[in-house]
């Protein structure tokens, strides 16, 4: 079952992320276009969608996950991608220096086990390699999917929302204390769930309705409490607080996603007024929008791998070419033929606790 209007926003969100890049190396066009202000609620956007197709994909009859198999996808989802990214993003390092890129071997085996995370955070374990910010969002997602089965394993269907909020509240407390990795990913795993909790409303329901996510929603805002004293704290003892780091950043997540979902609510209680010719569109893009996300802010945003060409349109023209053909290469050519190799074999079923409703 495709679901074309998530299909359309997953590939707007894409290419917003992008477009706002580009304007933010060029800060006249920037300032002009302050609507390109918020790729970090696009971001949240994502973490929704991915719950909601996660769970819609794999939970087929809400009793069992087909472990295995669920694994392997969720592997050649995120790495067969990832490879090829550090290859290209090897590559372009490499001719912009006009020598061999290097890293510390600490920052390779911290991205290749998704630890990456933006530095505008606390309690970092390692930057993204080759300077390409947007793969702090990886780093989440991967672990999103980990957690996902031991959730499914553990605790009855009727309780997972309610679980999983209060881990996040719980986390943010602590968090807010003693900043650390672990309590930041469940933080925004409430979230993820978002969407994951819907898909289950749409399979056993058939329709999901702002009342059947109130308490994703709910706990999701009581996480943001913690954060929102902090920085009520922060201002009162005269720390600087800026949009894009600790701990607004995390805040403006949190609360950003709540508004997001309300207003997609609001949106379909009007028509979806307007969708068709201005979301709509970005259904075209949805289909590499994962490697577009990834590779093009050193593709294309602060790109100079094409600086020979000395003529800012030919270089830009050049840029959109290359990382597109990639974002085909990766998404239409690479991955299809890496998840039907399903390494893992077999299709053992993790089951459900009893409890379901």
């Amino acid at each position: 079952m495709k679901f074309h209007r998530l299909e359309a926003v997953r590939g707007f969100a894409a290419v917003y992320v992008c477009v706002g890049h580009i304007l933010f190396q060029h800060r006249r066009l920037h300032a002009l276009f302050p609507l390109f202000h918020y790729g970090q609620e696009a971001v949240m956007v994502f973490f929704v969608l991915s719950g909601f197709v996660v769970y819609w994909a794999t939970m087929k009859d809400e009793r069992s996950l087909p472990l295995r198999d669920y694994l392997w996808k969720r592997f050649a989802r995120i790495y067969s991608i990832w490879i090829l990214a550090a290859v290209a993003l090897f590559a372009i390092v490499s001719v912009e220096n006009g020598q061999w890129a290097t890293m510390p071997l600490s920052q390779l085996v911290g991205n290749a086990l998704m630890l990456q995370d933006f530095s505008g955070k606390p309690a970092v374990i390692c930057r993204s390699f080759f300077g390409d910010i947007p793969l702090w969002s990886l780093h989440y997602e991967w672990w999103f999917y980990m957690l996902f089965p031991l959730v499914i394993a553990g605790v009855k269907p009727r309780l997972r929302s309610h679980a999983i909020g209060i881990a996040a509240v719980i986390s943010s407390i602590i968090y807010v204390l003693v900043p650390n990795p672990l309590n930041r990913i469940l933080i925004y795993l409430s979230v993820w769930w978002i969407g994951a909790h819907a898909a289950g409303c749409l399979r056993r329901c058939g329709s999901v309705t702002l009342a059947d996510l109130r308490w994703p929603l709910i706990y999701a805002a009581l996480s943001a409490v913690p954060l929102v004293l902090l920085c009520w704290l922060w201002r009162e003892s005269g720390q600087p607080l800026e949009l894009g780091t600790h701990p607004v950043l995390e805040t403006r997540h949190l609360i950003m996603a709540i508004v997001l979902v309300l207003l997609a609510f609001l949106w379909r209680r009007v028509g979806w007024l307007g969708f068709a010719w201005t979301v709509g569109p970005f259904r075209y893009a949805a289909p590499i929008s994962f490697s577009l996300y990834v590779i093009h802010y050193r593709s294309i945003a602060v790109a100079s791998y094409l600086s020979f060409m000395h003529s800012r349109a030919a270089e830009f023209a050049g840029y959109a070419t290359l990382t597109i053909g990639f974002c085909w290469l990766a998404e239409l050519v690479v991955y299809p033929l890496v998840r039907k190799l399903n390494a893992f074999g077999g299709a053992r079923r993790l089951q459900s606790p009893p409890g379901y409703r």
